[in-house]
């Protein structure tokens, strides 16, 4: 009896068992590669994740670089442009104090020129991380209304316009 077993294992056995085998084997072959893939697929994701990473441009963070006042990048704008001239409605200014990187310098004091017939509320005069600084600006008297601001004893090379009707 024990032979006619093992005459049935050597005919079925040996012909059905390596094919189990071969199927175990291409199963483990695939989950280290799938394994393998995952892993250098996660390493880029951690290195990117403890860098510091900027996806925005200029004045999007505090200057890393000499902190020096670079007025050729610096400037200025006005939003709206135009509103009422009842003392009320106000328009804002923005200035960005930027460094020849263009990135915002910090802690410098702006000045936004002064006429007699606008009233101006410094809203941040001392620029933050970003190099902005924030003014708003009023008038009773209709009018075109230059504005240039200023760092330091330096005038920013731009200038905008701003309408009171």
């Amino acid at each position: 009896m024990e032979q006619r077993e093992t005459r049935e294992q050597v005919l079925v056995g040996p012909n059905e068992q390596p094919k189990e085998e071969k199927k175990s084997k291409k199963r483990i072959v695939w989950a280290l590669i799938v394994l393998l893939v995952l892993l250098f697929s996660l390493i880029p994701t951690v290195i990117f994740l403890k860098e510091r990473t900027t996806f925005f441009g200029r004045a999007f963070g505090p200057s890393l670089g000499s902190g020096e006042v670079a007025l050729e990048n610096s400037y200025l704008f006005a939003s709206p442009l135009q509103a009422q001239a009842d003392g009320k409605e106000k328009i804002r200014v923005t200035i960005f104090i930027l460094d020849s990187q263009g990135k915002g310098v910090y802690g410098q004091p702006v000045f936004l020129g002064q006429d007699e017939r606008l009233e101006t509320t410094a809203i941040q005069a001392v620029t933050d991380e970003l190099g902005r600084a924030i003014f708003d600006v009023a008038a009773k008297v209709p009018g075109e209304y230059l504005m240039e601001a200023r760092v330091g004893n330096q005038v920013l090379p731009q200038r905008v316009r701003v309408s009171f009707r």
